[in-house]
């Protein structure tokens, strides 16, 4: 629009919906819109919906011009485009200068597309492919859509960029290949400005779109200025960002500055895998596991939240070496670990040598997506890929839900046991329960369609673990230790009831599980709303201290277990997605649900004081 051309020849409308739209509401909306020219955005996770979108409106409105930008097209126009369509073009780069010459062009009588850099189409059969685009080094020459008025405040969640690039060339992924090395910023002033705009709009969650946020050192200050405008305008409520990958202090600084304004709980470590080959196949550099012990040590201390982000399977990366990785990580104090499916993205270095790595796929997503899982690779094979899946499955139940944690840091530092043994000893507990078992069920379900491709996936499962089916969850974590050989451990025993009092609650209105009978260590002296007071026996309070990080330890050994925190209730009128949501995300930041162990003034039982009242 800062074009004068444009400005006086053209009128833009904006179409923008959930991806689950019924497919012929979708068709209807856009083909009713009549417009001259379609421009769509084109992701792995809607091309599906694209290609039919795009075959309607050509039958509908066969003169009408259709040109297609995004991650998922760009550099791929022998597979989205037809020879016999003139009017479809691809734009190959960033869009900002290519659409806006593209328009310029449709103006004239008989548009020189061949002029426009950036772009791929078909002439008289023959495919198009114009010189890219000179990368855009000034980025301030583009308007803000912010401050021009282009957005307006009816929106809940906003997407910030403060730069453009990624300096990494991670085989999974095709920003840094995309911007060749090169990070350039936006004017510090316009962000700042813009975060204002975001603020005075009341726009409740804000997520900042640069690959490395932390990498910068002006990204603290402007993380500052953040916490600042949301104490000010009471917006925005949460703040979501990619962590920098080799920046750890300067991640674990933001980290702190949005924790303390209440807008972010938890700091993402994206390492991917530990697996050195791997890593060398991948080309990614990540950051020493000595630091990254540190940096645990140091968010445990401030308690700050903190979790992994792996990807399952990658190139050079065998089972055995993904059940290690993840017992690395929990040697190394790693509070929740998750490992996300690897998607094969067009346009990445892992898929230009898909062939050479062994490289397996199967569709997922439905037919709304165009998305493709990696199920095997060279040092992994589709069964293996199945076998890890539900090894993860399993740790996603017994680690990240602290449901086994005291008793396992027990046995791999005193007893010389292994964490992969642990995991895999309950995946193939549970692979032995009925078909009608809904943990099992839920997990079979998710590896056989593929389910895991849905981030809600994961969350949805902790959902049904410690909510929906806690009850069966829990008898199945007390079945499968009683099976153990170490369970004749009496130390082990007693541990495995503090892990039943400490193992948390996503929702504020779970039902509270019933302690005590079971009970030969522990004492359930009273039970609260949401809360127990236990007496903890002297000879456990070392590993009970060391497990929870006990601000002090009382002679009797009684404590409150406090477990509302900061839950919301669970509502059934909610949809599954949003209940997969929000467990996703609480069990990221689990430590700001686990219980509070506080010592019972030994004062207060003297007076006969209730001992949860005390507290």
């Amino acid at each position: 629009m800062t074009d004068s051309v444009i400005r006086s020849e053209y009128r833009f409308e904006r179409y923008s919906t959930v991806a689950r739209t019924p497919r012929a509401d979708v068709v209807r909306d856009l083909i009713g819109a009549a417009a001259d020219v379609y421009a769509i955005s084109c992701y792995v996770w809607n091309m599906g919906l694209v290609r039919a979108v795009v075959e309607a409106i050509r039958q509908a409105r066969p003169q009408a011009q259709i040109i297609l930008g995004g991650p998922q097209v760009m550099s791929q126009a022998q597979r989205y485009l037809s020879r016999t369509d003139e009017k479809t073009v691809i734009c190959n780069g960033e869009g900002e200068i290519t659409f806006s010459q593209y328009l310029r062009a449709l103006t004239e009588s008989s548009p020189r597309f061949e002029e426009v850099g950036g772009l791929s189409f078909y002439r008289d059969g023959e495919l198009v492919t114009t010189a890219k685009q000179p990368r855009i080094s000034s980025l301030n020459d583009i308007p803000s859509p912010f401050l021009n008025g282009i957005f307006d405040s009816h929106y809940s969640i906003a997407i910030l960029e403060t730069n453009r690039g990624c300096p990494y060339h991670c085989g999974f992924c095709f920003w840094g290949a995309a911007t060749n090395d090169r990070v350039y910023r936006f004017d510090e002033d316009r962000v700042r400005e813009e975060i204002k705009w975001v603020a005075k709009n009341e726009i409740l969650f804000l997520f900042i779109a640069d690959a490395n946020w932390g990498m910068l050192s002006r990204d603290v200050d402007i993380s500052r200025h953040i916490t600042d405008c949301a104490t000010e305008h009471g917006a925005p409520n949460v703040v979501y960002f990619s962590a920098a990958k080799n920046k750890p202090q300067a991640v674990t600084k933001i980290t702190g500055i949005f924790q303390d304004a209440n807008l972010i709980a938890s700091q993402p470590v994206s390492l991917q895998t530990l697996e050195p080959t791997s890593l060398d196949l991948i080309a990614r550099s990540n950051i020493k596991l000595s630091a990254f012990s540190a940096i645990q040590e140091d968010l445990r201390e401030k308690r700050i939240s903190s979790f992994i982000e792996l990807i399952w399977p990658l190139p050079g990366e065998t089972l055995d070496s993904f059940k290690r990785g993840i017992a690395t990580l929990c040697e190394n104090e790693a509070q929740t670990v998750i490992a996300y499916p690897h998607l094969l993205l067009n346009n990445t270095p892992i898929y230009h040598s898909a062939d050479t790595m062994g490289i397996v796929t199967r569709p997922a997503g439905g037919d709304v997506a165009e998305a493709r899982i990696v199920i095997g690779t060279k040092e992994a094979t589709v069964e293996d890929f199945e076998e890890g899946m539900y090894y993860f499955y399993a740790f996603h139940a017994l680690h990240n839900t602290h449901s086994l944690r005291t008793v396992s840091r027990y046995l791999v530092r005193e007893k010389g046991m292994k964490y992969q043994d642990i995991f895999s000893a309950f995946a193939d507990f549970l692979r032995r329960q009925g078909e009608d078992d809904p943990i099992l069920s839920y997990i079979e379900r998710s590896v056989r369609d593929a389910d895991y491709y849905d981030v809600n996936n994961y969350g949805l499962f902790i959902h049904s673990v410690l909510h929906e089916h806690r009850e069966v969850s829990a008898r199945h974590v007390r079945r499968f230790a009683q099976s153990q050989d170490w369970w004749d451990d009496s130390k082990a025993r007693a541990l495995f009831e503090i892990d039943l009092v400490n193992r948390p609650y996503m929702y504020s209105n779970t039902p509270m599980d019933v302690h005590g009978e079971e009970f030969q260590a522990l004492r359930v002296l009273d039970r609260g709303p949401r809360s127990y007071t236990v007496q903890v026996p002297a000879e456990h309070l070392t590993e009970l201290a060391d497990a929870v990080h006990l601000p002090a330890t009382p002679e009797d050994g009684i404590y409150t277990v406090e477990h509302k925190r900061l839950q919301y209730p669970f509502m059934p009128t909610q949809s599954r997605d949003h209940s997969g949501s929000y467990c996703h995300g609480m069990i990221e930041k689990v430590g700001n649900v686990l219980p509070l162990w506080q010592p019972v003034s030994p004062s207060s039982e003297e007076k006969g004081l209730d001992a949860h009242a005390a507290v």
